[in-house]
């Protein structure tokens, strides 16, 4: 009887992992901009369930692959070269940030 419950207790939780598992989703995306050349490259990939992992590996693999050709992720720019790439427009301008509740 034992065995019986603990066998029942083990398949239930192997079932909602599965289930669990199988509700995982992920989408990722990342800019990467060539300083000199102004450039650009979009890595993304999505995915859902047991693919939700594979897509985000993905998105390393090809953000690692443009790094060694000298890209850079957006978020990891310099002040002076977001300036620069914007002005070149390369990047869009940052829209300063809205003050909520202040009134002109």
């Amino acid at each position: 009887m034992v065995n019986y419950i603990r066998g029942r207790r083990q398949s239930l939780i192997v079932f909602l992992f599965c289930v669990l598992s199988l509700q995982a989703c992920a989408s990722q995306s990342v800019l990467l901009v060539h300083p000199q050349s102004g450039a650009t490259v979009r890595c993304n990939a999505s995915g859902s369930g047991l693919m939700s992992g594979f897509a985000e590996g993905f998105v390393e693999e090809c953000v690692s692959r443009y790094e060694k050709e000298g890209y850079i992720s957006t978020d990891k720019l310099t002040p002076e070269q977001r300036v620069d790439l914007e002005k070149r427009g390369v990047l869009p301008k940052r829209e300063p940030p809205t003050t909520r509740g202040e009134y002109m």
